[in-house]
Parts: structure tokens; sequence; C-alpha cells
């Protein structure tokens, strides 16, 4: 019997002895423990109360209780977890990255960078987020600056100019111009770049001048070697040469304008419809003649079957025509019947037509009616209506045997009275389409 109650003693004291825990609660990273546990063991029903570490939080109490032996947290969805620390703030001309952590939360930490052309103010450019928040202010952006900029001599800064000395902001722009007669040697503008540096230096002004440049197929008849502004250089091409331009050039800024330069002279074959020429050639050079034909019953428009390479392509254009004339125009007189006869031209030579002068005009034969007759060479006469000039006086000067009338072409010598003449020195005068020229009146000379 002693001996059964001792055994059932024994399993009574094991069972409560199992119930303690023989260690104090468990350290861990996020949490410290309250209060002093420095016993072996902890009976059944001791709670251990645990607080956040810095940067940490949880909603409402951790708590850990000995339960057969073991510590077990009472609430397991209480944990420690980082503190928010909120948006970090932006900064003007600039932005931040995480770097550190996913959000902003306890340990994270965000880096922050300046726009183009703007640079930190201050050494720091970081913000960490701490126990009790973003570490440092927001770290600011200010403009780049770029030096004061000193005007060319010899010229100016014509925009974006400030006050002498004073720095310029990223991004301005200066630009410059030079005095007359002299030109920018360097950038005509510079721009405050984004380092704090100008894109250029500053440009100087250096007299306008032009040096002789050698003229290939060409030569110069200007005396100078050096010439100034707007002063003018002439030169000439070698036979067979043409101007690419002109035969004179003036000295700008620019340098030369336009630029002497000479170009072979080339025709290209020609192209006669109806007819045909030789010799036969890729390319014709200056001064090259063709002689052409015509196929049977065409004929040259103009007179001669010839044609001559020049700057300014055949002349005359070869072309052959079985119908040489056109309408005809007769100056200061009209077509007999010309509404009638109109449909049927153009027409072919040999075809002649009747026609009259207007009045204070004739005919070279200086009748009332001549015929205009369709030659190869085109109508003839070539000017149908000739004018009739009058002379009845001439003033402060006279004409010895004048005549009526005089026609269109023929001159007439004039005797002006003392201390008088006719003008820029003229001794006669002619008979034109419009009249007289110069008129028949002497002024008088300045002495």
């Amino acid at each position: 019997m002693r001996f059964t109650v001792k055994i059932l003693w024994l399993m009574l004291w094991t069972f409560c002895v199992a119930e303690d825990c023989k260690e104090p609660p468990p350290t861990k990273d996020l949490e410290i423990l309250t209060g002093s546990w420095l016993d072996q063991t902890y009976p059944k029903g001791k709670q251990a109360i645990y607080k956040c570490r810095p940067g940490f939080r949880t909603l409402g109490t951790i708590v850990m209780e000995c339960r057969n032996g073991k510590w077990v947290s009472l609430y397991p969805s209480r944990i420690c977890q980082r503190k928010p620390c909120g948006h970090p703030g932006d900064t003007p001309f600039g932005s931040f990255e995480l770097t550190v952590g996913k959000e902003f939360v306890y340990g994270a930490k965000v880096v922050y960078t300046c726009s183009e052309g703007y640079q930190l103010l201050g050494s720091i450019d970081y913000r960490e987020c701490e126990p009790d928040g973003w570490s440092n202010n927001i770290p600011l952006c200010e403009v780049v600056k770029c030096e004061p900029v000193t005007e060319p001599e010899n010229g100016r800064v014509i925009s974006g100019a400030l006050e002498p000395d004073q720095e310029y902001s990223y991004g301005q722009v200066v630009q410059f111009e030079c005095d007359a007669r002299f030109r920018l040697d360097g950038p005509k503008e510079i721009h405050c770049s984004a380092d704090g540096t100008w894109s250029g230096t500053v440009p100087r002004c250096v007299e306008i001048s032009c040096k002789i440049q050698e003229i290939t197929n060409g030569y110069s008849i200007s005396p100078d070697k050096k010439y100034k502004e707007n002063e003018r250089f002439q030169y000439k091409c070698n036979k067979g040469f043409e101007y690419s331009e002109r035969g004179d050039a003036v000295c700008t800024k620019f340098g030369w304008s336009p630029t002497p330069a000479c170009k072979e002279v080339i025709c290209n074959p020609p192209n006669i419809a109806n007819g045909f020429f030789e010799p036969q050639r890729i390319t014709h050079r200056s001064d090259d003649e063709i002689r052409y034909s015509c196929k049977g019953g065409f004929y040259p428009t103009t007179r001669g079957n010839t044609a001559l390479c020049t700057s300014r392509g055949w002349e005359p254009v070869p072309r052959c025509s079985w119908q040489p004339c056109a309408f005809p125009k007769i100056n200061h007189g009209h077509l007999h019947h010309a509404e009638r006869y109109r449909p049927y031209f153009p027409v072919a030579t040999g075809k002649y037509y009747y026609y009259s002068c207007d009045s204070g005009f004739v005919t070279p034969s200086q009748s009332s009616w001549e015929y205009i007759t369709c030659t190869r060479e085109g109508w003839t006469p070539e000017v149908p209506c000739l004018r009739k000039c009058h002379l009845y006086e001439v003033e402060n000067g006279y004409v010895y045997h004048a005549q009526r009338y005089y026609l269109q072409g023929q001159s007439v010598n004039i005797r002006c009275n003392r201390g008088y003449s006719l003008p820029n020195g003229h001794t006669s005068i002619t008979c034109t389409e419009q009249d007289w020229s110069p008129s028949p009146r002497c002024v008088r000379v300045s002495i």
C-alpha cells in the first residue's frame, strides 16, 4: 500500500513540474521583452509582455504565456511591422528614386536627383525613413549658372543681355553681332549648358576682307589682291567658257557673292523637226557650228541654214517649217480684208496680201497701198509702214534745203544760232517711229 501511494505521488509531482517553463520567454528580432527574467523556471500562466523595437509598431499588446512548459503567443496575429513614414515629398525641378526597400516604411531610403540644368543645393541628396519619420529636409534643386559674358571687341551682344557681370541661367541664349565692316569669327550664338559652361567661346569680330581665289578656266582683271566689304572684283573666263553667274563678285561678310566661277559652254545636239544637221556630236562646245537642211517642202525659218553654239544656246535656233509665215504684224497699218484671211494663216512662201498704213505713215514705196509677201526669210518688207516726219521749223536754228517731209530712218543736219546747240551735242536729228529724235529745238548753251 505504501508503495502504491509513493508511485501516485511521484506521478503527480512529475505532472505538476512539467507545467512550468524551464527558461525565460524567447527573445525576438522585432520585439523587446519587458521586465526582469532571471529565474530558471516559470510557473504555468506566467505572462511575458513584448514591445516593438524602434521603427516598428503593432496593434494591441504582444503577450506570451507559459503553458504546458512552453511559451505560447496569446495573440499570434499581433506582430511588429515597420512604421510608415508617408510620402517623402517632391522637390521642384527634380525627382527621387526609392533605392532601399519597396515602400515608404522604416528602413526605406530615397535618393533625389535634379532635372537637366539644375543642381542640388547642398551635399545631402537622400532621405531615410527613421523611427520618428524622414531624416533631413527635402533636398532642393537650383538652376545651373554660367559666368557673365563679355562683349567682343568691335561687336556687341544683341539678345539675352543682362547687367554687366551678371550670371546667366541654364538654357539662356546669347547672340552676337559685329559693327559695320566687321564679321563674326566664331559662333553667332552660345547657350548656357547643363554643366554650367557655355556651349562655345565668345566669337571675335574681325574686319571683313576677301582674297582673290584661283578661278579655274578664268583670270582676274582687277589689280588688287585683297578687298574690303562692298568692293567689287572683276574677272574673265577663258575662251570656250562662260560665267557661272556673272563677271564680277562683291566682297561680303560671307565671302564673295556670287562665287567667281567659269563653266564650259556646251550645247546639246539640236532637235530639228523635219530636218537634219551635221556634224553629229554628243555635245558641242562654244563656237561650234552646225549646218542643217530641211526635208522636202520645208524651209529654214531664219536667214541661212547655219547655227552657232553660244552661251545662250544655238543661235539662231535651227528650225524647219513648211508654213514659215504667221499672220503679219503691221505696226501703224492693217492688212486688207484681214478678218477674211486670218483663218488661213500661217501661209507658205510666195503668198502676198495688200495692206495700207495709218495717217502719218507710208509704205516704203510711199504709195497708198502696198503688198506684203511671204518669203523664206519671212515677211517683206520687214518694216511695212514708215513714219513721215514733217520739219516746219527749227526753234533757234535752221536747215539748209529742207524737204517737205522725211521718212523713218532719214537724218537732217541742223544749224543752230550762235549760243545754241542741240541737246547732248547732237548736230543732226533723225526721223524715228515716234517722230524726230532729238526734237528740232536748239537750246541755249551754258558758258
